[in-house]
C-alpha cells in the first residue's frame, strides 16, 4: 500500500528529471546543429558558380582535405555519421570522442562544398550526439544515463536538421535496433527533438517541402500498385547498400594488403566523381537538393537520375569521404517515385513523396519514423499510401541496411534467416531456406540473448 502512494511521486521526479536534461540537450544540440547547417549552406552558395573544370580539381584535393581532417582528427567522423554513432551506443555505452563534432563538420564542408554527394543529417545527429557525449561526461552520468542522453543528441540532431520534432525523436530511437522501439526513451527524445527544433527555427533555419500532389482515392488496383511500387524503392535502396558496402569492403582489403595511406581513398573518390561530373552533369553531386524539390513539385526527372545518384552516393561515402545518407535517401526515393508514378498512372508529386518514405524507410530500417516523418511533413493527405509502399519496402531489403551497426531483434522472413541479438555486420549469414520445405530460420529466434 505504501509503494502506491509514493510510486506515483517517485515517477514524476523521473519525469521532471528526462524533461530538464532532454530540453538542455536538445536546446545545446539545437544551438550547435544550426551554425553547422548555416556554415555547410554558405561553404554550397560560395561554390555553386564554380566553372566545371575548377569542381575537377576540388573534388579530389576536397577528398584527400576530407580524408587527412579524418585519419588525423576523428577516424570516428568518416562515412555517414549515424553509423558511427550506433556502434557508439551498443558498444562503447554512448561514449564519443568529443573531437568527432568540429572534425566532422570541417569533413562534411569539404566534402559536400566542392561537389561530393552526401547529406547533412547524419553529421547533424553525429555533431549533436558529440555534443550530448560531452555533456554527460561533465555532469559524470553513468554509463545508461550516458547511452540515454546520447540518443537524445541523435533525435535532436534530426529533428534540427529535418524540420520535424515527431519523427526525428522516433528516428533516433528506431535506428538503434531492427524490429525494436525504446519506449523508455520517446518522451526524453521528444522533449530534446522539440526543444532542438524550436531552437533552431529561432535562430533563423528554414526546410522547405515544397509538395503538388492530390488526395489518391484508394481501391484494390491502387493498393496492388503501391505494393509494387514499395517493392521497386525496396530494391533501389538495396542497390545502395550493396554498392556501399561493395566499396568498403574494398577499400578494407587494400588497406589489410598493401598498407594504403587512409586519406588516398576519399582522394580517389574525388577523382571518380570529377570524371561522373564530366560525364553525367553535376546535378547529381552534393546535396541535389534542386532534383528533390524538382521531384515534389511535380515534374519529371531523367528515368536514370535515381540510379545516378545512387553511384554518387555509394563513391562518396563507400570510399570514405564525410557526410549523412538520409538525404542521398531523399533525393533517391523521388526521382525513383516520379518514374514509378508516371508509369503507374500516379500523380508526379504524390509519387515523388512516396518514393521519397519508402526509400528512407527501407534503406534506414525505420518505417515507423519514416510513415510519421511523411505525414509531418506533408501532412495526412497520403497517410495510407505511405504505410502501404513503406512496408513492403522495409521488407524488401531484407538484412540489411545502411547502417549496419543495427542490431536485429526481429527476422523479416524465416526464409532469410539471421540470428537475433548481433548487429547486422556481426551476424553470420545462414543459407537462405526455401520456401516449400521446413522453415530453417525459426530457430534462430532462440539465439537472442536478450530474449
Amino acid at each position: 500500500m505504501r509503494r502506491r502512494l509514493w510510486e506515483p511521486l517517485f515517477m514524476a521526479r523521473q519525469l521532471l528529471r528526462w524533461l530538464i536534461l532532454g530540453s538542455g540537450t536538445g536546446a545545446l544540440v539545437g544551438v550547435v546543429v544550426t551554425y553547422f547547417l548555416q556554415f555547410l549552406f554558405w561553404s554550397i552558395h560560395l561554390t555553386a558558380h564554380w566553372p566545371l573544370w575548377s569542381i575537377g580539381l576540388a573534388l579530389p584535393l576536397g577528398g584527400l582535405l576530407t580524408g587527412v581532417l579524418i585519419y588525423y582528427g576523428a577516424p570516428d567522423a568518416a562515412g555517414h555519421g549515424t553509423e558511427a554513432v550506433i556502434r557508439a551506443v551498443h558498444q562503447k555505452s554512448g561514449k564519443i570522442n568529443w573531437k568527432v563534432a568540429p572534425v566532422k563538420a570541417l569533413a562534411t564542408v569539404t566534402t559536400i562544398a566542392v561537389g561530393g554527394s552526401a547529406g547533412k543529417e547524419g553529421p547533424s545527429a553525429q555533431i549533436g550526439a558529440a555534443v550530448a557525449s560531452a555533456l554527460a561526461d561533465l555532469l559524470r552520468f553513468s554509463k545508461d544515463e550516458r547511452r540515454r542522453i546520447v540518443i537524445c543528441g541523435i533525435g535532436a540532431g534530426f529533428a534540427a536538421v529535418f524540420g520535424t520534432p515527431v519523427a526525428g525523436a522516433i528516428l533516433g530511437i528506431e535506428v538503434l535496433a531492427i524490429g525494436d522501439l525504446w519506449y523508455e526513451m520517446l518522451l526524453p527524445s521528444f522533449v530534446s527533438s522539440v526543444t532542438a527544433f524550436a531552437v533552431a527555427r529561432q535562430l533563423g533555419l528554414t526546410w522547405n517541402y515544397p509538395l503538388h500532389g492530390s488526395p489518391l482515392s484508394l481501391s484494390l488496383g491502387l493498393f496492388g500498385k503501391l505494393v509494387l511500387f514499395g517493392v521497386a524503392c525496396g530494391v533501389a535502396a538495396y542497390v545502395l547498400v550493396l554498392m556501399m558496402d561493395g566499396l568498403h569492403q574494398g577499400v578494407a582489403r587494400i588497406g589489410q594488403r598493401r598498407h594504403w595511406w587512409p586519406p588516398v581513398f576519399p582522394l580517389i573518390a574525388g577523382v571518380i566523381l570529377a570524371i561522373l561530373i564530366l560525364l553525367v552533369g553535376r546535378e547529381y553531386s552534393g546535396l541535389s537538393l534542386h532534383l528533390f524539390t524538382f521531384a515534389l513539385s511535380g515534374h519529371m526527372v531523367g528515368a536514370m537520375a535515381f540510379f545516378w545518384k545512387i553511384v554518387f552516393v555509394a563513391v562518396t561515402l563507400g570510399l570514405g569521404m564525410s557526410g549523412g545518407i538520409i538525404t542521398p535517401l531523399f533525393v533517391i526515393g523521388s526521382t525513383l517515385g516520379v518514374v514509378l508514378a508516371k508509369i503507374l498512372g500516379i500523380p508526379l508529386g504524390d509519387g515523388a513523396a512516396l518514393g521519397m518514405i519508402a526509400v528512407t524507410a527501407s534503406g534506414a530500417n525505420a518505417p515507423i519514423a519514416s510513415i510519421v516523418l511523411g505525414m509531418e511533413i506533408f501532412g495526412n493527405m497520403l497517410a495510407p499510401e505511405f504505410l502501404i509502399t513503406a512496408i513492403p519496402a522495409f521488407i524488401m531489403i531484407g538484412n540489411h541496411s545502411v547502417y549496419p551497426s543495427q542490431k536485429v531483434k526481429m527476422m523479416k522472413s524465416p526464409w532469410v534467416p539471421i540470428p537475433l541479438g548481433k548487429s547486422l555486420e556481426e551476424a553470420p549469414q545462414k543459407p537462405l531456406g526455401i520456401p516449400w520445405t521446413r522453415h530453417p530460420g525459426v530457430d534462430a529466434q532462440s539465439q537472442d540473448p536478450e530474449s
